[in-house]
């Protein structure tokens, strides 16, 4: 049995998926054949290396199956719903529940519901399912699990033209649209719940934020501690876009990296192992649903989760492993996600960072230590956790990067250096300031002024390059095809490096 099998499961659960977005698989065709073959293998030559590798190769081959069937089954729930409902109607009344919040949009709000019913001709209620986005006039802010009476224009998320996972709607599970309906009843919500909980605290802290710390960088800050990144000003969006520095500005794996680090280490000082990994997952998932859950902050999360229970077991915890598996979670529950941008750039980021960003620190270490430059181990850190690591990142999501964006800033590896090491000072103090003004804002001024100079010089700085910043434009074929070939001659030269200095424990190294 080959090693990290549950890394090759993962693949071939994800292979799986992407091949049946192709074509269908319409029979398990190798789950009946499989049985003969081994039974054959046993009775000819049971020693065979093949017959030891056959129960492997069964177990890949269910697993890419069993992808492919996810995905089909996730296409034929997200078109029920329009096959259901004669969207045909210029005008339909329906009924539903808020299951996310109000969030602004242009000039403009947007609400999800969750359908439950709606009317026929004869004004009778047919019981409906699915999800609809509606955009309203800014002034409309809606609670969580209210429930909304609208009438207008059914617009279903997928045309003839488009598959079901390029639709953002349905990779998002919306299949409906409705814009600027006539709002004809509101209900005010009948229960609690944990996440209407958590929205009204979250509503809560942005204004809060708004009380504490001067515009923008109030709005900064509750992009990255809160995931409401809609009222950063647009020059201030464009500045960090074009710097290379976009994923500053809103909650990502970056910032969920590092909250699930100071959440375990915090817990951890101050209970036994097992209560503080405990009270550690339980934290980072409530943070995550918080602030929305998106893709790259739900593959940060699981991640650090997989790995919290691993360390409790004294497993070792292996970077590629957990992320594919991790991947394989999340498609699990949304095979669409897989063509989502976010998701595809933080599992292609962190894919370079684990993969590619020791082999930048060694080679950098080398080089350092020939350069006779003073104290030569401080320098390597710092370039080490900031540089190489922006490097690593920087190459793995270049053929996305290439794919779904006209340029790149050549200023944003030093931008990144610049900006990262900032990054967790704000965060903590940002937080501390938050947290005193929701117990008492006075004090929560004075955290958030000091906290304000650190924004503000991040801000700064970022607007500085914006002023200078040289972008790079690539034919989007050539530059797609050029970044893959890339990232495989690096792979290559790691796998040849690490081989060459394998330590003797590595040899007998096993998956989690």
């Amino acid at each position: 049995m080959p090693k990290l099998v549950l890394l090759w499961f993962s693949a071939g659960f994800l292979a799986g998926i992407i091949a049946a977005s192709q074509f269908s698989f319409p029979l398990p065709w190798f789950l009946l054949i499989l049985p003969l073959i081994l039974l054959l293998l046993g009775i000819f030559n049971h020693r065979s290396p093949l017959f030891k590798t056959f129960p492997f190769i069964a177990l890949l081959l269910t697993f890419v199956w069993l992808g492919a069937q996810t995905y089909t089954l996730k296409v034929r729930s997200s078109l029920q719903p329009s096959h259901d409902i004669d969207t045909s109607q210029s005008s339909l009344v329906v009924k539903g529940i808020v299951v996310e919040p109000t969030v602004d949009s242009h000039g403009s709000s947007e609400t999800v519901l969750e359908l439950q019913a709606y009317q026929e001709a004869d004004d009778s209620w047919q019981a409906a399912q699915g999800r609809i986005t509606v955009r309203l006039p800014e002034v409309f802010d809606f609670p969580y699990h209210a429930t909304l009476t609208l009438q207008g224009q059914l617009i279903p998320a997928l045309d003839d033209t488009t598959k079901p996972h390029a639709s953002w709607l349905l990779r998002n599970g919306i299949q409906f649209e409705m814009f600027y309906p006539r709002v004809i009843a509101e209900v005010a919500p009948q229960d609690i719940s944990l996440m209407g909980v958590l929205y009204r605290l979250r509503s809560t802290s942005h204004t809060v934020l708004q009380s504490i710390m001067p515009f923008p960088e109030c709005e900064l800050l509750s992009g990255i501690l809160l995931g409401i990144e809609s009222r950063i000003p647009d020059y201030l969006v464009d500045a960090y876009r074009v710097t290379g520095t976009a994923h500053i500005i809103a909650i990502s794996g970056f910032n969920i990296s590092l909250i699930t680090n100071l959440i375990s280490k915090f817990f951890n000082r101050i209970f036994p192992y097992g209560v503080g990994a405990l009270l550690s997952i339980l934290t980072v998932g409530i943070y995550t649903l918080f602030v929305g859950a998106q893709p790259a902050v739900l593959r940060a999360a699981i991640m650090g989760i997989i790995a919290i229970p691993a360390y409790l077991l004294g497993r070792k915890v292996i970077g590629i492993h957990s992320l594919a598996l991790t991947a394989a979670i999340m498609a699990a529950a949304n095979p669409f996600i897989l063509w989502d941008v976010s998701f595809q750039l933080s599992f292609c980021a962190t894919f370079g960072i684990l993969m590619f960003s020791d082999y930048f620190a060694q080679h950098g270490k080398v080089l350092l230590e020939k350069s006779h430059l003073p104290s030569p181990e401080v320098l390597h850190g710092f370039f080490r956790d900031y540089l190489f690591t922006t490097l690593a990142a920087q190459l793995a999501t270049f053929p996305v990067m290439v794919t779904y964006f006209d340029g790149f800033s050549i200023f944003s590896p030093l931008v990144n250096m610049l900006i990262l090491p900032l990054q967790p000072v704000i965060m903590v103090m940002g937080g501390i300031a938050l947290l005193g003004g929701l117990f008492f804002l006075p004090l929560g001024q004075i955290l958030g002024l000091l906290t304000w100079f650190v924004v503000a010089f991040n801000d700064q700085v970022v607007l500085l390059f914006s002023l200078f910043s040289i972008s790079l434009f690539i034919d989007k074929t050539w530059g797609f095809w050029i970044s893959v070939a890339l990232n495989l001659g690096m792979l290559i030269l790691v796998f040849r490096h690490r081989q060459n200095h394998k330590a003797p424990e590595d040899q007998s190294l096993s998956a989690i």
